[in-house]
């Protein structure tokens, strides 16, 4: 391969004439009638060009093999690419004669360029191309960067605060106003102590505000994302709605370039992120590790595309409010306070195709609707949207008051409950629902002064007990039957349910079979009755739930019907 430095021009008429193989014969009348034809008639030159190209392509790769045709083929490119100069120098007027006078002319005339590549021997084609970079022997436009897809846009402000978490802005929050985040429930004491909060860990967090103890709130779900030693976390800009007395979305884009550029001048009253008052009078380093650790928990399986699945919003835009309702038919398809959870609200468990014997197992035990759910709603499949759909019910509920995810909650809740063979099918997933809801009711006593998810309805304390110990009989049951062939994951499930137990002997809660059903009690007169509870019915199949003996006729129905 020749370099760069050796290559030169060469004239296409010189003293020594090229080869045959490397240029058109000069007895070919063919080939001299076609030039001729070129000067006398200029507006074919474009034709007859088309026409020389191919021709003179097949017999370059005639004599592809000969030493010379390397230098042979640039002396042809140039020609081709001469001509349209000689036809706009015939329109001028150049038609001295009926002669090759004027190729010539015009291939003295013409200059060859440096080409910026080096040309292999053993090409097939003798044009010249542009040099471009290359990694190996890969073609150009195969390669291509892989990188994790950004989970949001990077604000682009390197302040030094940034580098121990992200930042949220709240201005200009009134006197007498609550803004909380998290577990922790601040009240501003006057207007511009408190301008926002930074140095938030990685994870999922809850910021919201409202006018006081009993008004109405909102809020917003953010997701702060994991980032390396040299990365600066995110600016994140909201703002107090002064008539609405609500927390609210920045929507000036003006406004928000102003307050991440002016974060420095009021960086000293952004309050750190410190969850240590939400616990009692442990130290302040021990409590906030405490604190953050229950955080954690209660929301370990919320990711941002559960969140924008449910809001509809956009990353970190993920807003809720004491008002937002369940996407339903019945709401007006424009409002925009809808909640779409992924676990259906209707009561119905079992499948509509399914007939006898199976309808009754799957309205019994719901295992099959859930995994109904999983394969049908979940992205990819995914249980974990079920276990994060219940943490978001139940802190939406609870720290910002919405009646429709407590209710919600309430509604998975029992239904998972009722799931038994999911314990064996799957084990881990059951784990993961079961440290939740134990994560959830040690919330409920430790930081919620305003009283416990479970009594939002009057009766639900009360359903959930039974539920509960309904659901040790049968797993106790399950667990034992499997034997020898009982899995770890399956067994650390029966461990889990033991850690719930234990935690609500507290409350006075007696998980255990020997629950009474019948037997006597003594009234306020001190008369001494029979009597039997009603709990358990379904389960010990007494009452209305009792099996009823019934003589068929010969047709197969039931004897003593009224016949029409």
């Amino acid at each position: 391969m020749e370099s760069d430095s050796a290559f030169h021009a060469t004239p296409l008429v010189t003293s020594t004439p090229p080869k045959i193989g490397d240029y058109p014969s000069k007895n070919d009348s063919t080939f001299m009638q076609n030039q001729i034809s070129i000067q006398r008639s200029p507006s074919t030159v474009k034709e007859q060009a088309s026409a020389l190209s191919r021709k003179l392509s097949i017999k370059s790769n005639d004599s592809h093999g000969s030493n010379d045709a390397n230098q042979g083929h640039p002396g042809i490119t140039n020609v081709l690419s001469s001509i349209p100069q000689a036809d706009e120098q015939m329109d001028r007027g150049r038609a001295r004669s009926d002669s090759t006078s004027g190729i010539v002319e015009a291939a003295e005339n013409c200059t060859l360029s440096k080409s910026n590549s080096d040309r292999s021997g053993k090409s097939i084609s003798g044009k010249s191309v542009h040099s471009i970079h290359a990694v190996g022997t890969c073609p150009l436009g195969t390669l291509r960067v892989h990188s994790p897809s950004p989970t949001r846009a990077p604000s682009g402000e390197t302040y030094e605060c940034l580098k121990s978490g992200d930042v949220v802005i709240v201005r200009d929050i009134p006197a007498r106003s609550l803004f909380g985040y998290d577990s922790r429930c601040l009240e501003i004491s006057q207007k511009g102590q408190f301008e926002g909060i930074k140095n938030i860990p990685p994870g999922a967090h809850f910021i919201w505000g409202g006018s006081g103890k009993s008004s109405l709130r909102s809020g917003f779900w953010l997701m702060s994302s994991k980032k390396a030693s040299d990365q600066f976390g995110e600016i994140i800009v909201k703002r107090w709605d002064r008539y609405g007395e609500v927390l609210e979305e920045e929507i000036s884009a003006a406004e928000i370039r102003i307050q991440r550029k002016g974060l420095p001048e009021f960086e000293n009253r952004l309050q750190s992120y410190d969850l240590s008052s939400s616990r009692g009078s442990e130290s302040q380093t021990t409590a906030h590790a405490t604190a953050a650790g229950e955080w954690q928990q209660l929301t370990s399986c919320m990711k941002g595309a559960l969140l924008t699945k449910i809001t509809g919003h956009e990353w970190n835009h993920w807003q809720v409010s004491s008002t937002h309702d369940i996407k339903s038919a019945d709401l007006s398809a424009g409002r925009d306070e809808v909640l779409g959870f992924i676990f259906p609200k209707a009561d119905r468990t079992f499948s509509m195709a399914s007939r006898g014997r199976d309808r009754t197992e799957q309205a019994m035990d719901t295992s099959s609707h859930i995994k109904a759910i999983i394969s049908g709603s979940c992205t990819y499949e995914d249980s974990d949207e079920i276990i994060g759909e219940i943490q978001f019910c139940y802190l939406t509920g609870m720290l910002i008051g919405n009646a429709a995810c407590m209710e919600h909650w309430a509604h998975i809740v029992k239904i998972m409950f009722k799931a038994y063979r999911l314990v064996l099918e799957l084990p881990v997933f059951y784990c993961k629902f079961i440290q939740a809801v134990h994560a959830e009711l040690m919330f409920d006593e430790a930081a919620m002064s305003g009283g416990s998810i479970l009594d939002y309805e009057p009766d639900l304390r009360n359903e959930f007990k039974m539920l509960l110990i309904t659901f040790k009989s049968r797993l106790n049951e399950q667990l034992l039957a499997q034997g020898s062939d009982l899995s770890d994951q399956q067994s650390a499930v029966g461990k889990t349910f033991e850690a719930l137990e234990s935690w609500l002997w507290r409350w006075g809660w007696d998980l255990r079979g020997n629950y009474v059903r019948s037997g006597k009690i003594q009234l306020e007169d001190g008369e001494m009755v029979e009597a039997e509870l009603k709990d358990f019915e379904a389960e010990d199949e007494r009452g209305e739930f009792a099996p009823a003996v019934v003589t068929l006729d010969s047709e197969g129905r039931e004897e003593g019907l009224i016949k029409f």
